[in-house]
């Protein structure tokens, strides 16, 4: 067994995620990019893998002596960890995301005065919370999904329903004029009476009501809209249920549902997992994934919400390090809805989530 597959396996019996040497190749690259040592939340998002999984690689490189890391949380390769990696030839990570963009592939100078006017409306936001695992986008993430879904044909006099919303996304899509309504369901109370009393405000298009996605979609929602966008969970058992509600609520075949996915949270076999589980459950066709497409601004629970046992991890992000994929799906011949019973499943926690105290799943 070579030495990096040793590291793999140890990896994977303390993770219980897949772990292949691939994988420590990949992060071991990543810790390489910096020249004067590498922050730990950067390792994280150019690795784009699990963050247990990137966290438990560190900690087997400094139990081999191969890396160290100081108060100031920069981890560097020790002497025998410079002469590890130039013995198994690794190399520091290439990156080459583009600067104008952050890789969308979308011109936003269009919505320049429109998210000005977004922040300025909105400052006054309830502030994220762990009891929902909360974490909100920035607000060029916001109007890079109003404009992804207006160049797709799916905002522009539609009805978009937003499942959860505390990126405020429903604002947004009001303050552009382009849909014909905006509903929005969320479970907490805080953000269902910030988003009515900013849209009566604004008079905007837009309503929110309470709800909790493990209950039944409410009757009157069923069918009924063009699009929908959500932020879910990433369990399995809490994106085949948020699937089910967005779904839900399509009129039928031509509809789309936009959603994120990370790979901090996700490993490669929970993503082949649930696109097993779209293309086979459910009448639809994934016609996008935009990698690195949402930016999460960092959220003020992140270091008492997760691991404490390794220093390198209890340290602040220097930058938007919690990233996902944007996925767009697109309803076919054949769908005629989904299965809306009620569904209780746990939301939040796996082995790899992010989240390393209980969060509350009261409704």
């Amino acid at each position: 067994m070579t030495r990096i597959a040793g590291i793999a396996e140890k990896v994977e019996k303390r993770t219980r995620i897949r772990t292949t040497e691939k994988d420590i190749e990949n992060i071991i690259s990543c810790l390489l990019k910096g020249r004067e040592g590498s922050h730990f939340w950067e390792v994280v998002y150019l690795a784009q893998k699990p963050f247990n999984m990137v966290a438990e690689t560190v900690g087997v490189l400094k139990e081999e002596g191969l890396v160290e890391n100081s108060e100031d949380g920069m981890i560097r390769f020790t002497s025998a960890g410079q002469e590890f990696v130039k013995n198994e030839k690794i190399y520091p990570k290439r990156h080459y995301a583009c600067p104008h963009c952050e890789r969308r592939g979308l011109d936003l100078r269009e919505f320049d005065d429109l998210i000005k006017r977004f922040e300025n409306e909105t400052e006054d936001r309830p502030k994220a919370i762990l009891d929902y695992d909360q974490g909100y986008v920035t607000s060029r993430t916001v109007f890079g999904r109003i404009a992804l879904m207006a160049e797709r044909g799916d905002l522009e006099g539609k009805r978009l329903l937003v499942l959860g919303d505390d990126d405020l996304v429903s604002l947004a899509a009001g303050m552009s004029g382009l849909p014909e309504e905006v509903v929005v369901l969320e479970i907490d109370d805080r953000l269902v009476n910030y988003i009515n009393k900013k849209a009566k405000e604004l008079n905007l298009p837009v309503k929110a009501f309470k709800y909790d996605f493990r209950e039944s979609l409410p009757e009157e929602f069923v069918g009924a809209f063009d699009t929908f966008t959500t932020d879910p969970p990433e369990t399995i058992e809490a994106l085949e249920l948020v699937m089910k509600r967005g779904l839900a609520s399509l009129k039928g075949e031509g509809c789309a549902g936009y959603f994120g996915l990370t790979k901090a949270e996700s490993s490669m076999k929970k993503w082949n997992e649930f696109q097993r589980m779209l293309l086979n459950k459910f009448e639809v066709a994934i016609t996008d994934i935009i990698e690195d497409f949402n930016h999460y601004v960092n959220w003020d629970y992140l270091l008492e919400s997760i691991r404490d046992d390794y220093s390198f991890v209890q340290v602040e992000p220097r930058l938007n390090w919690y990233r996902s994929s944007m996925y767009r799906i697109e309803t076919v011949s054949g769908f005629a809805g989904v299965d809306n019973k009620p569904q209780d499943c746990e939301l939040y926690v796996d082995n790899e989530a992010l989240i390393y105290k209980p969060v509350s799943l009261t409704k």
